[in-house]
């Protein structure tokens, strides 16, 4: 399994595809790269496509500290690209992973054809962090078995929720994998992120995407990274929650492929 160690942390990652320009996946904060099963083939027969755990996720080191900052996991995913010889990518971040992408771009513009914004949030505002607070707290009440229940309606679309009981069934024993403790501190990365002062220096094509039944990361929020981003455009997806990656995969690859071309 590919890992590289940057700056003293070690991180796993997955290149794979044949595509002329390379593209990168972000995860959202309890993914790791295999969150991106449903969309990986497709995306593989257009890029190179380059999927990485962050610290505190999956395969990758997930040091001791109180939190893991936003701009940290930026500077690593760029370490990355240059321990790989990649020069310029077109980045798609969803949710934790659009956060970490807002940084990336801010820090390494240069890097960057074009941003993909799913899902996200321009800042951690108050409500957010009652819900951040509410999950840690569920599990230190309840467990997985709590912790699971009540992110759910966060998460999925109803549509979803009344349909795929067996499939929620599975994720529930994939969610019992996470080290909710490396989760916690990502989750406090989150409550320092506040992109609105810069948002307006990023100068580069941008595009925005999200599900009109997302609860977690409202169309408020959505508006205010339109707003703030030069030139910056916004899609909805009809039917969708917060999770693309699964109950809308399709839309989500179309989207990405509408959008992240020369």
């Amino acid at each position: 399994m590919p890992h590289l160690t940057l700056a003293g942390h070690t991180l796993f990652y997955e290149l794979s595809g044949r595509g002329q320009h390379t593209l990168v996946l972000f995860n959202g904060i309890t993914m790791s790269t295999v969150g991106w099963t449903l969309m990986a083939a497709p995306l593989e027969q257009h890029y190179q496509l380059l999927r990485l755990d962050f610290l505190g996720q999956g395969l990758s080191d997930k040091p001791l500290a109180d939190h893991y900052p936003l701009s940290q996991q930026a500077d690593l995913a760029a370490a990355l690209l240059d321990e790989l010889g990649i020069q310029k990518v077109f980045l798609v971040g969803l949710s934790y992973g659009g956060m970490v992408a807002q940084h990336f771009a801010h820090r390494h513009p240069e890097r960057l054809h074009k941003l993909l914004l799913a899902s996200t949030l321009a800042w951690s505002d108050e409500v957010n962090n009652y819900i951040s607070q509410s999950w840690i707290d569920a599990n230190t009440a309840g467990g997985l078995a709590l912790r699971y229940s009540s992110s759910l309606p966060w998460l999925f679309s109803s549509r979803f929720l009344a349909s795929n009981a067996a499939m929620l069934e599975d994720m529930k024993e994939m969610a019992a994998l996470v080290d909710w403790n490396a989760v916690i501190r990502l989750i406090n990365g989150v409550k320092e992120h506040d992109a609105r002062n810069w948002l307006s220096s990023l100068h580069l094509p941008c595009h925005i995407l999200l599900g009109d039944e997302d609860r977690l990361t409202p169309l408020y929020q959505a508006k205010l990274l339109q707003e703030r981003i030069p030139g910056a455009t916004l899609e909805i997806l009809p039917g969708a929650a917060h999770a693309l990656h699964i109950e809308a995969a399709p839309a989500f690859v179309r989207s990405i492929f509408g959008f992240c071309q020369p």
